[in-house]
């Protein structure tokens, strides 16, 4: 690919016991979206790993323990990913992908014709969905899970795993944070000023990678590969910047407010699509 830094940041000493994991979608074999215009060729699995380490470096530069589900172009599955949030006993999980107008591969040959490709940032709790652009994004992201693996919402097993979700005061807080990103993403005033996005709101799907999170967890979709402005912010050094810059505001605010107004103000005033 090019255009995408894959340097990791520096390591920063934490000062805060608040341990976060970030997870770089796909990885390996599992490319994810990829785009081929004339001048270039991405995969998604290098973008998003390219926006983790810029998230990870804005979160460890306030301090923050940081751990990425992978460093490397690494295929690692679904269920590990939250594993190892488990394993280090983490605070959040952020899984951080890039969104896509079609499934598969975009072999578009014009790199500025995207125009009509949908727009902007999504941000994603674990839930049953009606929507279905929702439920065709679930379908592309857990393309990768293994046979043998839950693979449709009718499976008693998801079923009971969403059943404990809604009883369990993650739930909320899962949909606290997300709105908290999502409003820090693609709001006025934002911290991507120069970079505005399209808000396309906080949604709920059935993604795998979400489930069997221990704590919130939510998944970032941010931007769409197939959009040439979406892409370009996220290839940039100064849209990776803010990107990481605006996480990191939302990881702060959520750790400010109290657990009930996680449950009351805050998702009172945030729509769940």
């Amino acid at each position: 690919m090019t255009g995408a830094s894959l340097i990791a940041p520096a390591l920063a000493m934490p000062t805060s016991d608040f341990h976060i994991v970030l997870d770089p979608g796909h990885g390996g074999s599992d490319e994810g979206t990829v785009y081929q215009g004339h001048t270039m060729q991405i995969a998604e699995k290098d973008m998003t790993l390219s926006l983790a380490f810029a998230v990870q470096k804005q979160l460890r530069l306030q301090g923050y323990r940081v751990t990425l589900t992978r460093e490397s172009d690494q295929e690692i599955a679904l269920p590990a990913r939250t594993a190892l949030a488990n394993r280090l006993n983490a605070d959040l999980f952020i899984s951080i992908h890039m969104n896509s107008s079609q499934s598969g591969k975009l072999r578009t040959g014009v790199d500025d014709h995207e125009h009509s490709s949908p727009q902007g940032i999504e941000t994603y709790i674990l839930n049953h969905t009606s929507d279905a652009a929702s439920k065709r994004l679930a379908h592309v992201e857990n393309a990768v899970v293994q046979s043998g693996s839950p693979s449709s919402a009718e499976d008693p097993d998801i079923a009971l795993i969403l059943k404990d979700l809604k009883l369990d005061a993650n739930f909320a807080a899962s949909k606290s944070l997300a709105c908290l990103i999502q409003r820090n993403l693609a709001t006025p005033g934002s911290a991507l000023e120069k970079h505005q996005n399209k808000n396309r709101g906080v949604k709920q799907a059935l993604f795998h990678v979400l489930i069997g999170a221990n704590m919130p967890s939510v998944l970032v979709e941010a931007g769409f590969l197939s959009h040439a402005q979406d892409r370009a912010q996220a290839l940039s050094p100064s849209g990776q910047l803010q990107i990481g810059r605006a996480v990191t505001k939302a990881v702060q605010e959520f750790t400010q407010i109290s657990p009930n107004k996680k449950k009351n103000q805050l998702i009172d005033r945030c729509k769940i699509n």
